[in-house]
């Protein structure tokens, strides 16, 4: 059986910034990273997201690290 959520980190970093209805680049103003094109890359998963802007998702968009992480519940 699939999975309803994203099967990669960055898949899941990605449904939850469209969840909200935001842009990469509104993810990248928040967060202080350089410019959308790193939040792309985080989604995409050709960049590995550091620990602290795990947390950071998880505290915005009210989800576990764990499920960030591993898609677990």
């Amino acid at each position: 059986m699939e999975r309803v959520f994203g099967r990669t980190i960055g898949e899941r970093i990605k449904l939850l910034r469209e969840s909200k209805g935001l842009t990469q680049e509104d993810l990248a103003r928040e967060f202080c990273l350089a410019h959308g094109g790193v939040v792309s890359n985080y989604e995409k998963d050709k960049r590995k997201v550091p620990t602290d802007l795990v947390v950071s998702y998880s505290q915005k968009f009210k989800v576990t690290t764990d499920w960030i992480l591993k898609g677990g519940e």
